[in-house]
Parts: structure tokens; sequence; C-alpha cells
């Protein structure tokens, strides 16, 4: 059974949210904070009745409740007796599913389906002691002391979390906790490979081990010491090892990795051996994986290698929350919900050649044209210094002060990354070259785009100036000949003041990023095309 929808409410950033997941592969994108750790944990604890590997119930504070919903609560108390009612936390997941067991309408959105429902709310048990309270002026916030977390199917049947018929193994590479990935291992080996009797034995002789403890000459010399010097009342002491549960055996065990027990590799290679181990997780109840920041202390092969290990793992359901464009486009920018402002976005209409293209090649960095605030596409690294110095000579300040971020994309990939910004209705400016025929390169090339509102084009009016580096050129001449100030900026040590017109011009296209950077670096401020004038404009 996999997860179709989620719902979330007043949830630490999330105060009211109902979105589609995909039924195989999930990436959470987001800033920091925004919300995209909320959600995991959100899944985490519909599947588990954990927070963090402890009981849910037994972790809640005011500061789980989404802040506006808390300030509003707590600016209400001054207001009594209007105060508003104390707010619930509410989780629930929708499922494929029509068991009766798990189906019913116990759900917010009234739908007659499968599902999983938590609830944190006011126990009402306590209500006549909060009344009291609050008609003392004694509650000061959210009163989690007299809440009650339920857990319960969509049917109003209690969820039993032994029998869930949606777990999931949570793996978080930002913490460096092992111990339920290798314990699942262990406890999945033994069930596999070994016959009842032969685990009968291995038991017998973990027990036997814990016995010898006891007759080991130096314990007890230790033991009796103790009980001849320390008396407490009428008892005396003595040191044992502790009683262990029924399968404590197990958890004493460990993984070797080659030669090197498992908590001593590399952190790369504990989250590499973790993510893996958790995909092949042979148990049939297990259907889902949530992963926080898997690329976590991966080099690029590694991540690669991890990609692979994802797309093959098509028995489970998936949720990963991430910051790197190359997982997001590898494992296909169609399958992105960017969370923002407490609200998700579905990538699932991007056109499938540019999921396509991406996914091939997955080098671009497509992220930053999703979370930036304000975009100027360019298609090099010379456009995009000489636009940086522009704007700093215009307003005395780079572009990413106003958070302008200026992202190389390529002339090829200009109408995938216009797809991206289409898709969520983002402004972008576009600053491109007119590669002599604007007919042909601009309005017939980008025609689909030209009369989008959110997408600005510029690029050189004439024709013959059909790159950036004979634009610059031009406007930095005087009849023909380079100004001494252009010279200046693109010199080294004066190498270019005795210069004509055509060998700085040869030097330009020759050295495109090496003209640029002097441009930029230089004392001089030069004179800049007027469609790059007015590209800086668009965000002033």
């Amino acid at each position: 059974m996999i997860i179709t929808k989620l719902f979330i409410q007043n949830y630490k950033q999330l105060k009211c949210v109902t979105f589609t997941v995909n039924p195989d592969i999930n990436i959470f994108v987001g800033e920091n904070d925004s919300g995209k750790s909320t959600i995991l944990e959100a899944i985490s604890i519909l599947s588990s009745g954990k927070l963090n590997g402890y009981a849910f119930d037994k972790q809640i504070k005011a500061n789980l409740f989404n802040i506006d919903v808390r300030n509003a609560y707590k600016a209400s108390l001054s207001q009594y007796p209007n105060v508003k009612e104390p707010p619930s936390i509410i989780f629930e997941a929708y499922c494929d599913t029509d068991d009766a067991t798990y189906s019913g309408t116990n759900n917010s959105l009234g739908e007659n389906c499968a599902g999983i429902r938590v609830v944190v709310e006011l126990n009402p048990e306590h209500a006549s002691t909060y009344k009291k309270l609050l008609a003392a002026h004694e509650i000061y916030d959210i009163p989690v002391e007299f809440y009650t977390v339920s857990f319960r199917y969509f049917s109003g049947d209690t969820v039993a979390y032994r029998f869930c018929p949606i777990k999931a193994v949570f793996i978080d590479t930002t913490r460096k906790d092992y111990s339920y990935v290798v314990d699942r291992f262990v406890s999945e080996s033994i069930a596999t490979y070994l016959s009842p009797q032969e685990q009968i034995d291995l038991c017998t002789a973990y027990r036997k081990s814990r016995y010898n403890f006891h007759t080991n000459e130096t314990v007890i010399k230790l033991n009796k010491s103790v009980k001849e010097n320390v008396h407490i009342g009428n008892h005396s002491l003595s040191i044992d090892l502790k009683e262990e549960e029924v399968d404590e055996w197990k958890k004493q065990m460990t993984v070797m990795v080659g030669e090197t027990p498992f908590e001593n590799v590399g952190f790369g290679s504990q989250n590499t051996i973790k993510i893996e181990l958790a995909l092949k997780n042979s148990s049939e109840q297990v259907y889902m994986v949530l992963m926080e920041e898997p690329e976590n202390n991966l080099s690029f092969t590694n991540m690669a290698k991890l990609v692979q290990h994802i797309q093959k793992s098509v028995k489970k359901q998936v949720f990963i929350s991430t910051h790197s464009s190359f997982i997001s486009n590898k494992l296909n920018l169609g399958n992105l919900l960017l969370v923002s402002n407490g609200e998700t976005i579905s990538f699932k209409d991007l056109p499938d050649e540019t999921k396509y293209y991406f996914k091939k090649l997955p080098g671009y960095d497509t992220l930053r044209l999703v979370l930036a605030e304000k975009v100027i596409l360019v298609e090099g690294p010379t456009d995009e210094l000489i636009i940086q110095r522009a704007y700093l000579d215009t307003y005395g300040k780079l572009p990413a002060t106003d958070g302008i971020d200026i992202i190389v994309v390529g002339s090829l990939a200009f109408k995938r990354y216009c797809d991206i910004a289409v898709l969520l209705n983002k402004k972008a400016v576009i600053v491109t070259d007119n590669d002599g025929c604007i007919q042909k390169n601009i309005i017939e090339k980008y025609n689909d785009y030209l009369e989008k509102d959110n997408l600005v084009f510029f690029y050189e009016k004439d024709e013959a100036l059909n790159t950036i580096e004979l634009s610059v050129l031009a406007v930095n001449c005087e009849n023909g000949i380079p100004s001494e100030v252009f010279k200046r900026a693109i010199s080294t040590n004066g190498s270019m003041m005795n210069k004509s017109r055509d060998e700085i011009l040869n030097f330009m296209l020759n050295n495109k990023a090496e003209w640029a950077m002097r441009v930029f670096d230089s004392d001089e401020k030069i004179n800049y095309p007027e469609y790059i004038k007015n590209a800086i404009k668009e965000y002033s």
C-alpha cells in the first residue's frame, strides 16, 4: 500500500497544505526552512508513530505548531473570554487500497478511502482544568500538557503500528545515526540465511558468552570486593550485565565493511551503504523509503551510483529532500515538488522533452532557477561577467546583493529553462546573441516564449554585431578606434594599448572569458551595449 495524497495542518512551516504524491519517486526541493524536511517528518509520523526515532506522542511541544497559528492563539489570550480554540496539528495519508480495515470518511477532506490520520489536540478529559486556568489568566502558550495524540485509520479504528500497512524507513544523512539500518540488515540476514534451528543455535551461543562473563576470574574478583566493601542497608551489591530483551543479541552484532566495522567507515560511505540497504530491504511491509539530503558527503561518482540504485527501486515509494540539481535532473524533474511559502508546486506538467533533456544532461544547475528570487539567463561566462560589471557600474553593487542570480545556461538550454520559468510563472530575463539573424535565431527560435508575460528577451538589434564581443567593442570605439579607457580595461600591464581594433577584436574572440575577467576586475568603467543596459534595468 502506498500514499497517494498528503494533508498537513498547523505543523511547523506548513499551515494547511494538501497535495498529491507520485507512486514511485517524489523529490522535495525548496529554500532552507521551506518545509521539505517537515513533509518527510510528517510521513515518518504517519507510517511509524515516531519522530526522530522516538514516540511522537511523547514529544509534543508548542514549537511544533505553525508559528502564525501559535502567535494568533497567544495574542487571543489577552482578549479573554474571546480566546481562540486551542489549535490542532493534523497529518493525513490517503492510500490506494479499498481495504475496509483502513477505509472510511474519518479525514479532513471527507473522502471515502483508505488512510491514516494523526491528530494532536486538546484532550477533552482536561477541558475543565484548561478553562479554569484560562479564566485565571494562567495560560501563556499552547497548553500542550493538556494535549493528546490519536493515531487512527480513516475507518476510525486505532492504528497498531506493529501491523501498519505503510511502513517506511527514514534515512537522514544529516545525522550520524546508523543503528536502525544495521539492526534491520542483521535481522533480515539471520531470517533469510539461517534455519529456525540455526537461529536458536546462534542465540544460544550469545547467551553462553554472557554466562562466561559471570565466570570470568576478574569479574569474580571485582564482585567479591564490591560485596565486602559496599553495603546499602541490608543489601549487598554486585556488578552484572543488564537483562537483555528477547532479541537483544541481534543488536550486539554489527556489519563489517571489508575488515572495518560499519561505524568506523567514512561518513559518505556510511550514507551510501545505509541508502542501498534501505532500498534493497526485502521486507514486503517496507513500502517507503524517506531520504533527507542523500547527496551529503558523496562524491560525484557515488552520487551517480546512488541515483541508479534509486531508479532500480521500482517496488518502493521514495520520498527525497534534496538541494542537488544532479539528483533532481537524473530522477526526472517531473517528480519534483517545490515547497514554497507553505505550499507545494508539482513539476509533472513540465514538457516531456524538457524532462528528458535534463535527465540526459543532468549537469545543468536547474534548481538555481527554481529557487532564485530574480534571475537573468545568459549564454556563457563572458555574458555573466559583463552583466555583473555593468550592474556594478550602474548601481554600485553586484546583482546578488539585490537577489538577482545570473545563470549561465548555454544557448541550447534557453528553451528548457524557459519551460521551467513558465511552469512556475517566474519572471526571467533572457540575454542572448542574435547570431547574425534576428528572424531565425530570435523570433522563430523563441516563438513560443516571446509572448509570455514572465519572459523578457534582450539582444543586439544590429545583426552585424552577432556576438557580445562585437557589441561591446562597437560602443567603446570612436571613429572605429577603441578608446583608451577600453584598451586599459582589457590590458594586462598595458598589453593592449598599442593594438589595432582588429587585433583587439581577435583577442576578444579567442579569449572570451579572459577579456571579460579583465573588464570585471578593471578600475576603468567601459561603455555597455544598449541591450545589456536595458536588461539590468528590468529589476530596478
